[in-house]
């Protein structure tokens, strides 16, 4: 009998040294992060942005028009006074982990130069990242509004691996220190590492 009193008073205070532990580790981590905002837009909102559904288009290389592509994205906007702009997909600027983009926004990355066309899309595909709807020089493409009709309506994104996605024009310029929109470097709700 006292035995098993002793083991259940022994399971009874390991449970409670491994509750204390991990809210104390909660504890630890939330002081470190930013606190997590209810939605990627929300997280936009709070930064300055606008979110705004938007949707893939490429243009057709044939008639140079808008064909819309499916699928749909929130995209935070950003615009400065100057009428510049820079959009980046709130789920990328909300990420609780470093993205890809976010990386590149942040590091910016050289351009090693020597690609041919629209030098967004040159630099995108530099740094691993796509732009492109298609495998010919002309199969563009971007984000825009529902029923974006123009090209000036869309936004060339460049998009990584992971899934991420960032302005191609804006990333393009950040690498020269020219700033589009707003500075998204101390946007993002991850810490970069």
């Amino acid at each position: 009998m006292k035995r098993s009193r002793a083991i259940s008073a022994g399971v009874l205070f390991l449970l409670g040294t491994t509750a204390a532990v991990a809210q104390a580790a909660q504890s630890d981590q939330g002081a470190r992060h930013r606190p997590a905002p209810a939605s990627a837009a929300s997280w936009c909102a709070k930064q300055g942005g606008t979110a705004q559904t938007q949707y893939p288009y490429r243009t057709d290389p044939r008639t140079q028009e808008l064909v819309r592509l499916g699928g749909e994205r929130t995209m935070c906007v950003f615009g400065a006074d100057d009428g510049s702009r820079i959009a980046i997909a709130a789920d990328t600027l909300a990420a609780e982990k470093e993205t890809l983009a976010q990386r590149a926004y942040q590091r910016k990355i050289a351009d090693p130069g020597g690609g041919v066309g629209n030098p967004s899309i040159a630099y995108c595909h530099a740094i691993n990242g796509t732009a492109m709807y298609g495998p010919g020089k002309l199969d563009a493409g971007g984000w825009g509004p529902k029923g974006a009709t123009k090209s000036d309506q869309v936004i060339s994104a460049c998009m990584f691996g992971d899934g991420s996605v960032i302005d191609a024009w804006g990333l393009k310029y950040h690498t020269g220190g020219v700033i589009r929109g707003a500075d998204l470097a101390e946007k993002f709700r991850a810490e970069s590492s």
